[in-house]
């Protein structure tokens, strides 16, 4: 499972940081846009003196700029506003800055998906419940649900079949399902790897509210109705199709089934996943993404997509530390490294106030906003010097020979210090 954070909605990220302060409107009135450039549309005005809760803080091309929620009038109103117009903020800046280094946050643990898939994978090549997994880590859900359900027909006192069946029903976008194979499996063994899966399958079976579907030829785009309209998926599904023949053409990925994608509003995106408010999509089996301004049809949310689906490009091709999926996930989806982000990673390398990218292999759903910007910049660097010295075809032919992986990590471990 890989979650994504992108560096930018719109803009460049400062970073993404919660607040337990409060804060409040500096200016006699100021417009509340839905974005922080001046242009954007006001959602509303609010006066000096009313609190704020400051969601995320952004650099934007119009100046500093914060992600708020604001009690006006007393009702709570969510919008962008300028940092000359917030007094108070102080201590969130503080926090900020005081926020501990990426190199004190390691071995974050594996998903609760892989440790059912590697105790699947230990009962040996010849058994079903092994093909099955791998069947599930390529890409192939519902032919793997098949082959597990036979086998459950003819012994169903395995609770290791039934949690691989769950698994392989979820990643199929069969939640109901899932929840039935979940808890019958913990019936009879109980396990908190299985109980937390179980906990995220029902609170997602419970908060999905996107019910409409519509099919590719690669893909299934499920979506929510009043917030993606039937004219905008079917602008989606053939841009999901025609960018995944882009990325199998570039990395060597194939669907042998169709990959369900998920376009939800940020609220229920995170209602769902119960993921950390900055996180704006992940690919677990399916692709779920929050909509980003502009909807649908809007160029962040299209960039979202085109990095999720590299991640499941990536998952079909095998085993890959989390620096590798994250830096080509940008660099694919269309992330820029600007010189000025290359020198800040390079002198943090140098100075050791990041770590070497062999110790950046784990999931980051668990990283701190900060750190997790941190970590997205220097996986992009990585990903850039990878292509200026190595070429598209070295990214391919790497894919296709994992044996050079720690070669080529420690060949960008030097560049990223020069």
């Amino acid at each position: 499972m890989y979650w994504v954070l992108p560096l930018a909605w719109g803009m460049s990220l400062l970073a993404l940081l919660l607040l337990a302060v409060a804060p409040t409107v500096r200016d006699a009135e100021v417009a509340l846009r839905a974005g922080c450039g001046a242009d954007e549309r006001a959602v509303a005005t609010v006066r000096r003196g009313e609190p704020v809760t400051i969601r995320f803080a952004f650099a934007s091309e119009s100046g500093p700029c914060y992600k708020v929620a604001v009690i006006s009038d007393g009702k709570t109103v969510e919008g962008y506003l300028p940092a000359a117009a917030v007094a108070g903020v102080e201590e969130f800046e503080r926090s900020r800055q005081n926020a501990p280094a990426l190199n004190n946050v390691t071995a974050l643990p594996q998903p609760d998906a892989n440790a059912i898939r590697q105790a699947a994978a230990e009962r040996g090549t010849g058994d079903p419940v092994a093909r099955a997994a791998q069947m599930v880590h390529n890409g192939q859900p519902v032919e793997a649900l098949e082959l597990l359900e036979k086998t459950l027909r003819a012994n169903r006192r395995d609770a290791g079949i039934l949690a691989m069946a769950g698994l392989a029903a979820y990643q199929g976008d069969q939640v109901r399902k899932a929840l039935d194979y979940w808890k019958e499996s913990l019936e009879m063994s109980p396990s908190p790897t299985v109980e937390r899966l179980y906990r995220q399958a029902e609170r997602e079976a419970a908060a999905d509210l996107s019910t409409e579907k519509l099919v590719g030829a690669r893909f299934l785009l499920r979506f929510q109705p009043g917030e993606v309209t039937a004219e905008q998926a079917r602008g989606v599904v053939p841009l999901l199709d025609a960018e995944f023949g882009r990325l199998s053409e570039q990395l060597g990925c194939r669907a042998e089934e169709r990959i369900v994608v998920v376009v939800q509003s940020r609220e229920a995106y995170l209602k769902t996943t119960g993921a950390a408010e900055w996180s704006g999509g992940r690919y677990d089996g399916r692709i779920r993404v929050a909509l980003h301004e502009g909807g649908a049809g809007g160029a962040e949310t299209r960039r979202a997509l085109i990095h999720e689906m590299v991640h499941a490009c990536l998952a079909r091709l095998g085993s890959w530390p989390a620096w590798l999926h994250e830096g080509l996930a940008q660099k694919l989806s269309g992330e820029q490294m600007t010189p000025d982000r290359r020198a800040a990673i390079q002198k943090m390398a140098r100075s050791g106030e990041i770590p070497s990218l062999d110790r950046l292999t784990q999931t980051w759903s668990r990283l701190s906003a900060r750190h997790a910007a941190t970590a997205y910049q220097t996986a992009l660097a990585a990903a850039d010097l990878f292509y200026q010295h190595h070429g598209a075809w070295g990214v391919r032919n790497l894919l296709q020979s994992p044996e050079q992986l720690a070669r080529i990590t420690e060949d960008l471990n030097r560049r990223l210090r020069e």
